[in-house]
């Protein structure tokens, strides 16, 4: 899988913990858990998630968020989501 898509599913499962009455920070580990990948190739894309300003994570990228321009940037990219 590409790492687009990878990004676009994180920022799925981040999106969706918006839904929630009351948002967490999600663990990567959960992240991982729900898109099938080692942990170690998460934090690839967290970093480079993070670099672009899509989400804030903390040093140890165990805990995410999305952030203001992630949500705009999943909308206009995640408007393929059914492809994927």
């Amino acid at each position: 899988m590409s790492m687009q898509k990878h990004k676009l599913r994180v920022l799925a499962i981040l999106n969706d913990n918006l839904k929630v009455t009351q948002p967490q920070l999600v663990s990567s580990a959960a992240i991982a858990g729900q898109l099938n990948m080692k942990l170690s190739e998460l934090h690839q894309v967290l970093k480079s998630m993070e670099g672009m300003g899509v989400i804030e994570t903390d040093p140890d990228l165990q805990y995410n968020l999305i952030t203001r321009k992630g949500l705009l940037w999943f909308q206009q990219q995640g408007q393929g989501m059914e492809r994927l």
